[in-house]
């Protein structure tokens, strides 16, 4: 064991990052020597990326870490997540799935963890170290050592749940909650990037579970979650413009599940945040949103305007990811069409567009627009109406203005069809759904020709 631990860094590093969360844990309880020789390799694995939430427990560990002289300096990713406690709940149907946990527990080899609850498993946070403690491992780690096969099962305590509640409105509404993340980003000396999402459990959620039998929920598909995915967007955004804290990159991705994704009437700022905004940091230059397809009732002529509107805070913007989720039945919307004529990035480099329905039309009059600048474009599952001629005519398009853009297609439509891509391989000649193009005059005239729809 002991030459074992005697290996440099990066090797140790590898070999750990095979073990689970509990093996992991094990390893560092042996020995002193093998928690100080497993160190870099913990604070690589639980603190470079921090998930909390607006509890106050979770938003106290986060300063402690922040004030840490290893683990802060760690951080290059904050997250907040959506989990929180509703004035009503009902352990029938609560939930708290977290979609970026049961994907790593898959990936390690273990049991996912369940997502209707009635009890509470394992799957990111608890395995990180043993206890809760004041010292080291306490100010990383969530508190209990379960496996994940493992659970806790306990009826709900309506009063330690609705102290919580009462707890998590307070924080909220007082400031409270803002001046702790900003203190923490203030602290943080290499934060980068800034994350509000639902995908992974928070540090906090398993022991507020604990304490009340029912974990907070992650849900955002109800008349309850809406008002608080507001007040998680405006506490984050106010906190940044005050930290003044050097980010690059801020990604706003809550919504794993089609129903969830944000309309962009909860995005849209007030005047006075509007106003107030103008302060964000110049640094801040790459975003991602996932909005839905799919406006709020009343607000169906403002989805354009409220997104734009949004986005417009961000004037530096380099690289912009924007996923417009379809809406689970009905036709397709086509909102790039209302989008595209109100957004002008004089900066921007990078654009990805996910999962939207459009017309090569617009796409290609928004890609002809930002032709000084633009470098890339990502596309990924977008389909556009009618048939191969109409992406034969985009590629055209770029071709004869922009030859240079480099554009990557993965899964799109055309017309409902798969767009294909013909290439030759040692096997033959093969028909390929994802694929790069672009660089030169040439190689946009080669893939008007091996491009097809099946």
């Amino acid at each position: 064991m002991v030459g074992l631990l005697r290996l440099p860094n990066e090797l140790l590093a590898i070999i750990f990052g095979g073990l689970d969360a509990q093996g992991f844990s094990a390893l560092r309880l042996t020995s002193k020597y093998a928690k100080l020789a497993t160190l870099p390799a913990f604070i690589s694995r639980y603190f470079q990326t921090r998930y909390i939430m607006l509890s106050r427990l979770s938003l106290e560990n986060l300063l402690e870490i922040a004030r840490h002289p290893d683990f802060g300096p760690a951080v290059k990713t904050l997250e907040l997540c959506t989990d929180h406690f509703v004035e009503f709940p009902d352990s029938y149907f609560h939930i708290a799935r977290h979609e970026g946990d049961i994907l790593l527990a898959i990936q390690e080899g273990r049991c996912p963890p369940a997502a209707l609850v009635g009890s509470i498993d394992d799957a990111h946070s608890s395995g990180e170290e043993e206890d809760q403690s004041p010292g080291e491992e306490g100010r990383g780690t969530d508190e209990g050592s379960v496996s994940s096969q493992d659970s806790y099962e306990a009826p709900l305590d309506k009063v330690a749940y609705r102290s919580l509640w009462k707890e998590q409105e307070h924080i909220i509404m007082s400031g409270l909650a803002q001046a702790y993340i900003t203190q923490a980003l203030i602290s943080l000396p290499n934060i980068e990037a800034v994350v509000i999402s639902n995908m992974h459990r928070p540090w906090g959620a398993l022991a507020h579970g604990r304490q009340t039998g029912l974990p907070p929920t992650n849900a955002l598909d109800d008349y309850e979650e809406v008002p608080f995915l507001g007040q998680v967007l405006r506490i984050t955004l106010t906190a940044i413009a005050t930290s003044s804290a050097a980010l690059s990159s801020l990604a706003i991705t809550a919504g794993v599940l089609s129903r969830e994704a944000i309309a962009p009437d909860i995005l849209r700022p007030s005047e006075s945040h509007f106003q107030y905004y103008k302060n964000l940091p110049p640094s801040l230059t790459e975003l991602t949103l996932n909005v839905s397809a799919e406006a709020t009732r009343g607000a169906e002529d403002r989805w354009a305007d409220d997104l734009s509107a949004f986005i417009s805070v961000f004037r530096q913007l380099t690289q912009l990811d924007l996923v417009i989720t379809p809406v689970d039945s009905g036709p397709r919307v086509d909102r790039l069409k209302q989008l595209a004529p109100k957004l002008q990035k004089p900066n921007l480099q990078c654009l990805g567009l996910y999962r939207a329905y459009c017309s090569v039309q617009d796409l290609g009059d928004f890609i002809v627009r930002h032709k000084a600048t633009l470098q890339s474009v990502t596309l990924v599952r977008v389909g556009v109406s009618g048939g191969i001629g109409h992406w034969r005519s985009l590629f055209a398009l770029i071709r004869d203005h922009l030859p240079r853009l480099r554009l990557s297609i993965k899964l799109c439509t055309a017309g409902g069809l798969a767009l294909l891509c013909r290439a030759e391989h040692e096997n033959g000649e093969e028909f390929e759904d994802s694929f790069d193009v672009g660089g030169s005059h040439e190689a946009w005239t080669t893939a008007i020709e091996v491009i097809e729809t099946r």
